[in-house]
């Protein structure tokens, strides 16, 4: 024993005297890599990939919608069906009474407070539900509920992403010019619907000789509650090499209203809406008077 604890003692001794081996640094382009890693795995392989998406349905108060598999898949895909009404029949079904949601299954409800953050429901054999808030009309929240299907073939199928190759010309420090007041923005939506948006401010800065005054996005008229800004814009590729309907690029905060804002162009993403039919995704109407030749290239079939 004694010799155990001395070897213990001397192994405590070298950990504490031995140097901190520093984490290597990544070049942008190295993050970047990374980055599209990361936005691969979110459409293919990750427990909840986008993909994995059997199907999804969007309730107002008082909405119910039925899940069951449908007859005769192979492998098993699930569907949900709208009623008016609580099937009694139903073997699972959510309804939504603004605003929690009651989910029926096996004859036994159970109520669910909601919130923007999922709520998951495991149903055996790689099936899981799950619910969330969601913007339905602008300002006004509805019921998302969504089935995923660790067995979907489109997210085992899937073949990646393509994106323009990483151009640093694209990573822009711009000026951030707060506008003189937070306003809700509609946005038209993939659905044919209209969400909601907060106009925080705008980044200025030249590309290709061109100036630039592009609007940036939040979450929130409240600026302690600004966290991050995103921009919904079309280009000069727009409808030919990238999406029609525009992409989508994030900018980090520290604070806000910041001095100066980093656009990265070359993680501009497509919307989710540009290769699953289960999202709800704002229609870009900025334009950005040049071709970003960087991010996300247009979805095969678009």
């Amino acid at each position: 024993m004694r010799n155990v604890m001395l070897g213990f003692a001397a192994a405590v001794a070298l950990a504490i005297a031995a140097p901190v081996m520093a984490k290597p640094h990544l070049s942008a382009a190295q993050e970047w890599e990374k980055w599209r890693k990361e936005e691969n795995a979110a459409w293919s392989s990750e427990k909840y990939a986008l993909l994995k998406i059997d199907d999804a349905v969007y309730l107002k108060p008082g909405e119910t919608a039925v899940l069951a598999p449908e007859a005769d898949a192979k492998p098993a895909h699930y569907k949900f069906t709208l009623e008016q009404a609580p099937a009694g029949g139903a073997s699972f079904s959510v309804e939504y009474r603004e605003p929690n949601a009651i989910v029926t299954r096996h004859g036994k409800s159970k109520t669910y407070k909601l919130s923007e953050k999922t709520t998951h429901i495991p149903m055996g054999r790689g099936i899981e539900f799950g619910m969330q808030l969601a913007q339905v009309t602008p300002g006004k929240f509805g019921l998302r509920a969504f089935v995923y299907n660790q067995n979907n073939p489109l997210a085992k199928n899937f073949a990646g992403l393509d994106h323009f190759p990483f151009d640093p010309k694209f990573v822009i420090d711009a000026k951030f010019e707060p506008a003189e007041k937070i306003e809700s923005v509609t946005f038209q939506t993939s659905r044919g619907w209209y969400k909601s948006f907060y106009r925080a401010g705008y980044a200025v800065f030249q590309l290709d000789g061109k100036d630039v005054r592009l609007p940036l996005y939040g979450d929130s008229d409240d600026p302690k509650k600004i966290k991050d800004l995103s921009s919904f814009f079309l280009d000069d590729l727009s409808g030919k090499e990238t999406y029609g309907v525009g992409r989508y690029v994030n900018v980090e905060l520290k604070r806000f209203p910041p001095a100066r804002v980093t656009i990265d162009f070359n993680r501009a993403y497509n919307p989710n809406c540009a290769r699953s039919p289960h999202y709800n995704c704002p229609v870009a109407t900025d334009t950005i008077p040049v071709a970003i030749r960087a991010g996300e290239k247009k979805p095969p079939g678009h």
